[in-house]
């Protein structure tokens, strides 16, 4: 089923809330955007993420589908503009946070030890009084290195719902440390526990 005539009754049955219809449309299409999803994220829980919010949009589209002159146009442009929307902006992000990283850990060196410590003792006492559910997206983001993605499968949420969670921690623990110097200690901190994770793994 794949004539222009057979689509255009599909998608005119999918702009009444035609299910069915939409269901045909999903299964006519959804591998190969799956394979198409998958050539930009190399990663099938973002994939499989990206490919169900497509097919959302085209449904809560789908009153205006008639103005849409191909069907596959529309799934594979969201598809593309979606992963842009998730990903792209991330990445650009974590390139300049690496980059700014680095250079606030060579400005901590000279810092105090034992200054240093107590802070960071501070700051473990802090991520410990999170509440319940924001600690435990905390933990597997930073400690694990787990993304967004990952964390909102395992624990059945949404990614929207494990970046609120990763702002709140970081608004708590922020307001335990007024000092201008909180974040070069926080990313001073999280890469010695990196460290030491890394030393556990190997013995």
């Amino acid at each position: 089923m794949n004539s222009t005539e057979e689509i255009s009754n599909l998608v005119n049955a999918i702009r009444k809330g035609d299910q069915k219809a939409f269901k045909v449309i999903y299964d006519l299409n959804h591998r190969k955007l799956t394979a198409y999803i998958y050539g930009f994220t190399k990663n099938e829980l973002e994939t499989e993420d990206i490919l169900q919010e497509t097919f959302i949009k085209l449904w809560n589209s789908r009153e205006k589908l008639d103005a849409i002159n191909s069907i596959n146009g529309f799934l594979y442009k969201t598809a593309y503009y979606t992963y842009i929307d998730k990903y792209r902006k991330e990445k650009r992000e974590q390139k300049i946070l690496d980059s700014w990283k680095y250079k606030r850990l060579m400005e901590a060196i000279d810092e105090d030890d034992e200054i240093n410590i107590n802070r960071i003792e501070k700051l473990k006492l802090a991520i410990e009084k999170l509440p319940a559910r924001c600690k435990e997206v905390f933990v597997l983001c930073k400690y694990e290195k787990m993304t967004h993605v990952q964390i909102a499968d395992r624990l059945d949420i949404s990614p929207k719902t494990v970046q609120a969670q990763m702002c709140k921690a970081y608004n708590l623990i922020r307001e335990k440390f007024k000092d201008k110097g909180f974040l070069t200690l926080f990313l001073h901190f999280m890469k010695s526990v990196n460290s030491k994770s890394q030393k556990i793994d190997k013995n």
